[in-house]
């Protein structure tokens, strides 16, 4: 009985131990799971010294093994809207401001120069397919252009020219007194839109009238010029005259003065021989298209007499001969004195092909919208060696603004005795150059 219950007891002892020793062993790993655990501490990051930072670079995708091709090209830049005929060319009409077909007008793009088309006898027009969408415009003197209109391929594209004007006006003498019989002249005209209309300057036409009047229709509208002469009595200009289309400009009166009279003796250049049967004339630059001074031819002993050149303000002459160059004389002045006196070398034609000799800066101009350009320059003349260049725009000669100075103005004053300096400011892109030159013989 003892032994039984001595058994039993270490029985229960063994197996409380066993229990203590369990409990033992799985408590650390519940409170591991149930209590919260702390974040990680990371060692501290040593910073590199500011010299070497490099600096952050944005982040890129691992590189794959794989052929890179390169960039692809730009886009090209959108297509003008074309309609869904553009496969075809385009066809209009140009009509003029009573509706009527405007045979052998000029149609061009203004967006793309190289497209244009003549009308033909009853007005049409054919532009190729690359002209869908463009602005067109149309040009026939002598109505005014016709407004830009945008044209398409299988649309009904007309044109329509806007209306012509017209100049009214007179001719009289200092005293007021109306010139009977006069030449008269366009000397320059700016036309309003982008049309040529060539043959408009220094068309010429006599004029009598007891009155002195005068009325010229038919003018494409646009900013004009006119210069008139008469028998002893050197060319004189108008004020600018503004033409708006299908209107009459307000009345016009030109002045014509009293000429004065040119005398000297033209001999040849070498043996100082007189030259007979030169001719003596005033030269275009001065006569502007209306030229009623007849020319002088000299004598025996190379005596000539010129009547009617300008009394007032520099002019040239033009000595010519069938066996000589061809003579420009400018800067000449008769300073109101009625008379005076220039003698004239000429030289034989050589065989290097020149066949008119001037002094001046060898440059010749025209009148633009911006005002008067020089439109060429001659290779080795003073103008071309300061570097002046065709496009560049005069804006003043010696000091003065050139926009109050006509064309033919300009044109004097750059002209004038060999060895003499001019100088000249031109516009060339926004950037106004002073140049001097020496004036200098020019032939070509």
């Amino acid at each position: 009985m003892a032994e039984s219950w001595t058994a039993g007891a270490q029985r229960r002892a063994w197996l409380s131990a066993a229990l203590l020793s369990a409990a033992l062993l799985i408590a650390p790993f519940l409170v591991w799971l149930l209590l919260p655990r702390p974040a990680p501490v990371m060692p501290p990051r040593r910073e590199p010294a500011p010299a070497l930072i490099a600096p952050a670079q944005p982040e890129r995708a691992a590189p794959r093994e794989v052929e890179v091709e390169p960039p692809p090209p730009p886009p090209p830049p959108p297509p003008r809207e074309t309609t869904a005929a553009s496969a075809g060319p385009v066809r209009g009409v140009v009509v003029d401001p009573e509706g009527r077909p405007a045979a052998g007008a000029t149609i061009r793009c203004s967006d793309e120069p190289g497209l244009s088309a003549n009308a033909d006898a009853e007005g049409r027009f054919e532009l190729p397919p690359e002209a869908d969408g463009c602005t067109a415009t149309a040009a026939h003197p002598p109505f005014g252009d016709a407004q830009p209109t945008r044209v398409a391929a299988g649309g009904e594209n007309v044109l329509h020219l806007i209306g012509a004007g017209s100049i009214t006006g007179e001719v009289v003498d200092p005293s007021g007194r109306p010139v009977e019989a006069y030449l008269l002249a366009i000397e320059s005209f700016l036309p309003v839109g982008s049309g040529a209309h060539a043959g408009v300057n220094g068309r010429a036409r006599k004029v009598s009238d007891p009155s002195g009047a005068f009325q010229l229709d038919d003018l494409a509208p646009g900013r004009y010029v006119l210069t008139v002469s008469a028998a002893g009595r050197p060319p004189a200009r108008s004020a600018p005259i503004d033409v708006e289309a299908g209107r009459a400009a307000r009345p016009v009166r030109i002045v014509l003065p009293q000429g004065a009279t040119l005398r000297g003796r033209v001999v040849d250049a070498e043996s100082r021989a007189p030259v007979v049967e030169a001719q003596v004339e005033l030269d275009s630059a001065t006569s502007s298209g209306a030229n009623a001074i007849s020319l002088a031819l000299t004598d025996a002993n190379g005596d000539y007499e010129l009547q009617g050149v300008p009394a007032s303000g520099p002019f040239s002459v033009r000595v010519r001969h069938e066996q000589y160059m061809t003579k420009i004389v400018p800067g000449l002045d008769a300073r109101g004195t009625g008379s005076m006196r220039a003698d004239v070398e000429i030289r034989l034609l050589g065989d290097g092909g020149s066949r008119e000799e001037l002094s001046g800066i060898g440059a010749m101009l025209s009148l633009s919208p911006s005002g008067v350009t020089i439109a060429g320059v001659i290779e080795g003349g003073p103008a071309a060696l300061a570097g002046l260049a065709q496009g560049d725009v005069i804006v003043r000669i010696d000091g003065e603004p050139a926009a109050d100075l006509a064309l033919a103005d300009c044109i004097q004053r750059l002209r004038g005795p060999a060895g003499t300096r001019v100088t000249v400011g031109v516009d060339r892109g926004g950037r106004v150059l002073d140049v001097t030159m020496r004036r200098d013989v020019v032939v070509h």
